[in-house]
C-alpha cells in the first residue's frame, strides 16, 4: 500500500526493555521543531569586564549626584565660577587704574643691586595681608640677585656681545633675559592669584627701568 508523500509519518512507539516505559517522540514529527537533539548549546559570552568596571569606577560618582538637576547645577556653578575669573583677568587689564602706590627701590646694598623696600604700604590695608606682599617683593627681590649675579658664563656673553656689537643677544638668549622672562612670569602668576581678585595689579618693573614697582588700584 502506498503513501502520500506529503503526509509525515509517525515514528513507532520505543520501548525499553528493562521497564517497558513509553518514549513519547511526538516531538519529532516532520522534524519542524525549533530546538532538536543535534542543536549546539548556546554560551553567553557577554564580556565581564565592564560590569566590573561600571560598578567600580563609574556608578559611585553617579550616585552621589542623585538626579540631572544636581548634575546640572554642578555643571554649571564651574562654568560660572571659571567664566567669572577669567572676565575679571580681562576687566582689569583693560581698565584704567584709580589710583597707584610705588615701592621704592632699596640701595642700601649700593646702585648696582636691584632690590626693592619690603615694607607693607598702608594703602594695601584690607586689600592684601602683609605676609602675602612681603612674599612678593622678597621673591622679585631673590630673582634680581640671579639675574646680577657673576659667573664666568655671564662674563663670556659679554664678552660676546661686545665683540659683535651687541648682535649676539638677537640670536641667543642671555642669562639677564632668561631671567626677566622668569620674573615677568612670576609676576603674572602673582596678579591672576592674588592682586587681580582684590581689584590690584602689578606693573610690569622693567617700563620703570627697575627704579621702582607700581601697584594699581582699580573699583
Amino acid at each position: 500500500m502506498f503513501t502520500n508523500s506529503c503526509e509525515p509519518t509517525l515514528p513507532k512507539p520505543v520501548y525499553n526493555s528493562n521497564n517497558a516505559r513509553h518514549i513519547d517522540t511526538s516531538t519529532l514529527i516532520n522534524n519542524t521543531s525549533s530546538s532538536t537533539i543535534n542543536s549546539p548549546l548556546q554560551i553567553s559570552t557577554t564580556p565581564t569586564f565592564f560590569f566590573y568596571y561600571y560598578y567600580l569606577f563609574i556608578l559611585p560618582p553617579l550616585l552621589k549626584l542623585t538626579t540631572f538637576k544636581d548634575i546640572h547645577s554642578t555643571i554649571k556653578n564651574n562654568n560660572a565660577m571659571n567664566t567669572k575669573a577669567h572676565a575679571t583677568t580681562i576687566d582689569i587689564k583693560q581698565r584704567l587704574p584709580v589710583k597707584s602706590i610705588r615701592v621704592e627701590r632699596d640701595y642700601s646694598l649700593g646702585d648696582g643691586i636691584t632690590r626693592f623696600r619690603t615694607e607693607y604700604p598702608v594703602e594695601l590695608d584690607g586689600k592684601i595681608t602683609p605676609e602675602e606682599f612681603s612674599h612678593t617683593i622678597t621673591e622679585i627681590n631673590k630673582i634680581m640677585d640671579y639675574a646680577d649675579r657673576l659667573s664666568w658664563k655671564i662674563v663670556l656673553e659679554n664678552i660676546m656681545e661686545t665683540l659683535t656689537i651687541y648682535v649676539w643677544p638677537i640670536f641667543f638668549s642671555t642669562h639677564y633675559q632668561r631671567t626677566v622672562k622668569k620674573l615677568l612670569s612670576f609676576i603674572e602668576a602673582e596678579n591672576t592669584n592674588i592682586y587681580y581678585p582684590h581689584s590690584l595689579s602689578i606693573s610690569d618693573p622693567v617700563k620703570a627701568a627697575f627704579l621702582f614697582i607700581e601697584i594699581n588700584f582699580y573699583d
